[in-house]
C-alpha cells in the first residue's frame, strides 16, 4: 500500500469519523475522476496563457484536495490560483507544475483508499 502522508491523516481521520471507510472510498473516487479531468484542462489553459482560467481550475480543486488530506496539492492550487488571478504567468506556471507533481504524488495513496472499501 502506498504511504499516506502524515499531513493527510487528520483530514482522513475526521472523514472516517463522519462516514467510515466507505465514505472515504466514495469521496476519493469522485475526487480522482474530477481532478484527472481538471488537471487536463489546467494543462490546456496554462499552455494557452489563460491565467484567469488557470486560477478558476486551481480554485475548483483547492478545497476538495485539502478536505481529503492532499495538503501539498491544495497548497500548490493556492499558489496557481493567486498568481493566475494576479496575471503573474511565471508564478502561475510554476504553480501548475507544482500541482501536477503534487497530484502525481497523491494519486497512488488516493487510489488505494478509493479501492479499499469498494473491493
Amino acid at each position: 500500500m502506498p504511504e499516506i502522508p502524515e499531513a493527510a491523516r487528520p483530514a482522513l481521520d475526521m472523514l472516517r469519523g463522519v462516514g467510515g471507510d466507505g465514505m472515504i472510498s466514495m469521496l476519493m473516487r469522485t475526487f480522482l475522476d474530477f481532478a484527472t479531468e481538471r488537471m487536463a484542462r489546467l494543462a490546456e489553459e496554462a499552455d494557452k496563457g489563460r491565467w484567469d482560467e488557470v486560477a478558476s481550475v486551481a480554485h475548483a480543486l483547492k478545497s476538495s484536495a485539502r478536505q481529503l488530506g492532499a495538503v501539498q496539492l491544495a497548497d500548490a492550487c493556492a499558489v496557481a490560483e493567486a498568481a493566475g488571478r494576479a496575471g503573474d504567468g511565471a508564478t502561475a506556471a510554476s504553480g501548475v507544475a507544482a500541482m501536477r507533481e503534487a497530484f502525481a504524488a497523491a494519486r497512488p495513496w488516493m487510489q488505494e483508499l478509493a479501492a479499499a472499501a469498494s473491493s
